[in-house]
């Protein structure tokens, strides 16, 4: 009897020499990835060592318990091809899909013996390999251990349990070899962090290559894997000062280049990563980004010039989706298809170029999930940009360090970029030649800032402040609101969504035909894509570059609008934050030089009779108090800006208040530190076996242990009823589409009400486990809109507000920042 792979049919043979073909042509594609693992391991080769994990893989299937339930599986398909009238030797993956299909309708599983037999065949191969005297490489066991993801702590029971027992021995190994090799102490770490690239390559490429063949075996041909290509698009000769600059760095490890917003860093960043793959220090490009935002509206900006752009994300798959289908055109199986594998690779961190946040590269580091081993591989071959290198907060940065350090053992070259990073940066990200400032020689944008708001006696750290501008309702700032009507466009920075809402309802009520877009983190994730793409559409630079620009819209932002989403005004109201946020906001004034002049009016929040510094702060018993950030940006611009009058403002003068704003480097608060540390911990424990702990990969946190960033805790609230779920993939799918994370405590608030809540919970099944799920019909939803009403300029048939109304309680929140 020929031995099968598949219950479809596919023989073991057929099966190997498909994962080695796949095998083979990544090693092709992708060159550098043997390249660099000899000069990193001493000369070894990665070919020969993921070619003998190929040959054994998948050996432990010849094993009788294992065949005999597949044999039978298989006997099951070919009794309904028999019913069709089809040949039962036949090998279809589109009429084995239909089989599986058929099953599901009739309430009838498939691969039931399989399931039954309850043994792990990859177990089996290693047994096969020791009988054998293969004589395997840690390496080499390992890849087979893990390329079905059962390397794992939470998989014990089955390394217990599976053949009576037999394969304990080999997970008692995988434990020793663990425990052995991890001791903390930062230079143990360092070869520790090697070790772990070594294992990981093979156990990458394994995976990477048997998942492909399935997925041909099943689907059919896949999207090709392809090289990074990038031609700048004005031409060799005609790079601007940024450009430049970048360029001249190229032969550093480690850089940082600082240069103004709209001053062409994407083009920037392009060139400095094809400087380092043409060098052969990286085959593809990472630029880490500070949000999910911006890296949406950097990725869509990169495809024009670079194909197989990736993004991380999973929201990415609404936004990829959503450009295929515009102008109503109906994706194609094949498109899905092509776009599935992407998203595939983008997550490995194995696209050409991968625009993530930096939340992704760091949760990469914790190997608190299987994936997390092929992301730092491919990581490991990569260049880095970091860009907004000065969004993050002192939490982010300690973090960062560890990664950034990580990175320099790893031999990866970075490069860090932003419009106002501080001096002090060199030191906290260990870059001793200073900051690469650009020749600019073109005018910056014209601007200036102007104080809007009520007179108000304030009181602000120790000091005092008479007729310091404030806004406590949006009535209070009409007169600007009204220029932006008049105008029929402009751009405000609110710093927390019930601002947010103040701003949006006050033009509901007082402009009903004006075009007005709103954005916070409260919207879920299809919903974001249609606002990023209708601010593009609206405000975007299409328009702005036109002879006559006729900008159509009003749009209300959080900081998540902050950085990377390509937009302008002439007009922009704002409430006021550090300088370093500021500075981003003022990014996107007049950002392409029209109209010739453009105004910022800043706001001081105003709340309960005291000024409002959230979410720049700290909340003390139930009150804000103000960062040092916030106290000195508030005092240098109230010397600034004369009362009633303009005050014209350069870019480099920008780069000086932020440095003026953080002198020193910073000391990072105990709590950032000990989660610093934490994320020491979790790269040793975890740099070979997966844990099992609690890991949110959307929210950047493993279990209580270490988060990417200090942020509440959030719940989930779908926006449609759930049911049950056959696997936790298909939950997390149905959560992508219709899931809007909230803070605990708005959600708890919520819950509270005696009676008539708006969030129901009810429980579910997910792979037959039971789960209690949160959703509301309260959702206001952008999907209703009408496309073609952008240049009709017709008002929507009602308010598009996301999650908004757990916000109708007034003076309730202890913390409404967005996240």
């Amino acid at each position: 009897m020929v031995a099968l792979a598949k219950p479809s049919g596919i023989t073991l043979r057929d099966h190997v020499s498909h994962v080695q073909k796949h095998a083979i042509a990544i090693l092709t594609v992708w060159p550098f990835l043997a390249e660099k693992y000899a000069r990193l391991t001493n000369g070894k080769s990665l070919k020969d060592a993921v070619e003998k994990a190929i040959k054994w893989h998948d050996e432990g299937k010849r094993i009788d318990n294992w065949q005999a339930a597949c044999q039978k599986d298989y006997a099951q398909y070919q009794e309904w091809l028999k019913t069709k009238n089809l040949d039962p030797l036949r090998i279809d993956a589109t009429l084995y899909q239909q089989y599986e299909w058929e099953m599901k309708q009739q309430n009838k599983a498939t691969g039931k013996h399989l399931r039954d037999a309850k043994f792990r065949h990859e177990f089996g191969s290693l047994k096969l390999a020791a009988d054998k005297k293969a004589g395997l490489s840690v390496e080499e066991q390992t890849a087979i251990a893990a390329h079905h993801g059962k390397l794992g702590k939470r998989h014990l029971k089955r390394w217990e349990s599976d053949g009576g027992g037999a394969f304990l021995i080999y997970w008692s190994k995988f434990i020793n070899q663990e425990r052995d090799q991890a001791k903390y102490d930062l230079d143990r770490w360092g070869k520790l962090l090697l070790a772990r690239y070594e294992i990981a390559a093979v156990r990458s490429l394994l995976q990477l290559a048997d998942t492909r063949a399935s997925r041909e075996e099943s689907e059919g041909e896949l999207a090709p894997l392809t090289e990074f290509d990038y031609e700048f698009p004005h031409g060799k000769g005609n790079e601007r000062g940024v450009q430049k600059a970048a360029m001249e760095l190229a032969d550093q490890w480690c850089s940082i280049l600082r240069a103004p917003t709209g001053s062409g860093k994407t083009d920037a960043a392009l060139l400095w990563g094809q400087q380092q793959i043409e060098n052969k220090r990286a085959d593809r490009l990472i630029i880490a980004m500070p949000t999910r935002f911006t890296s949406n509206a950097l990725a869509l900006n990169i495809e024009k010039n670079v194909r197989n752009t990736g993004l991380y994300h999973s929201s990415a798959r609404f936004t990829q989706t959503a450009k295929v289908q515009k102008d109503g055109k109906k994706i194609s199986f094949e498109q899905k298809q092509y776009l599935n594998e992407q998203q595939r690779l983008a997550q490995l961190l194995a696209t050409p170029v991968t625009v993530c946040t930096v939340d992704h590269l760091l949760i990469s580091l914790t190997g608190a999930a299987e994936h997390h081993h092929s992301s730092f591989f491919f990581l490991a071959n990569s260049a880095v940009v970091f860009d907004e290198a000065d969004f993050y907060d002192p939490f982010v940065q300690a973090n960062l360090t560890v990664l950034l350090k990580a990175l320099r053992i790893l031999h990866v070259p970075v490069l860090i970029m932003s419009a106002t990073v501080p001096d002090s940066a060199c030191a906290l990200y260990d870059v001793p030649q200073g900051i690469k400032e650009p020749i600019l020689n073109e005018e910056p944008p014209k601007r200036a800032l102007a104080w809007a708001g009520k007179p108000t006696t304030v009181q602000v750290g120790e000091t005092e402040y008479s007729d310091l501008p404030v806004t406590e309702k949006a009535k209070d700032v009409a007169d600007v609101l009204q220029k932006m009507v008049d105008a029929r466009h402009g751009i405000i920075y609110a710093n927390t969504v019930e601002r947010a809402l103040m701003y949006y309802d006050w033009f509901n009520e007082n402009a009903p035909n004006q075009e007005i877009i709103l954005y916070h983190s409260r919207f879920t994730e299809p919903d974001k894509g249609l606002i990023e793409d209708r601010l593009l559409k609206t405000l975007g630079k299409d328009i702005w570059t036109k002879p006559n620009p006729t900008p159509l819209a009003i749009a209300i932002l959080t900081q998540i609008g902050e950085m990377s989403v390509n937009i302008s005004a002439s007009i922009m109201l704002s409430d006021l934050c550090p300088w370093d946020r500021l500075t981003q906001r003022l990014g996107r004034l007049n950002r392409f030089g029209k109209p010739a002049e453009a105004v910022a009016y800043l706001t001081i929040p105003y709340k309960k009779e005291a000024v409002y510094v959230a979410p720049y702060g700290e909340l003390i018993d139930r009150k804000w108090v103000p960062a040092p950030a916030f106290i000195n940006t508030l005092a240098s611009v109230v010397g600034m800006i004369p009362n009633g009058g303009l005050r014209p403002i350069k870019p480099a003068e920008l780069v000086d208040v932020v440095n003026a704003l953080y002198p020193d480097l910073p000391a990072f608060p105990e709590k950032a530190a000990d989660n610093r540390d934490q994320l020491y911990n979790l790269m040793n424990q975890n740099w070979l076996i997966v844990p099992d702990r609690r890991l949110d990969e959307e929210a950047g946190t493993v279990s209580t242990a270490w988060r990417s960033r200090d942020i509440d805790e959030h719940r989930t609230i779908l926006t449609r009823s759930p049911y049950d779920f056959k696997n936790y993939e298909e939950y997390q799918a149905f959560v992508l589409e219709f899931g809007v994370s909230c803070p605990v405590w708005m959600v708890e608030k919520e819950e509270r009400r005696k009676e008539n809540s708006r969030i129901t919970v009810v429980e579910v099944l997910i792979d037959d486990e039971p789960e209690k799920l949160r959703y509301t019909d309260e959702y206001e939803s952008w999907t209703e809109q009408d496309e073609g009403r952008i240049e009709g300029y017709v008002k929507p048939n009602k308010p598009k507000r996301g999650m908004a109304f757990l916000y109708d309680k007034k003076d309730t929140t202890p913390n409404d920042d967005d996240d």
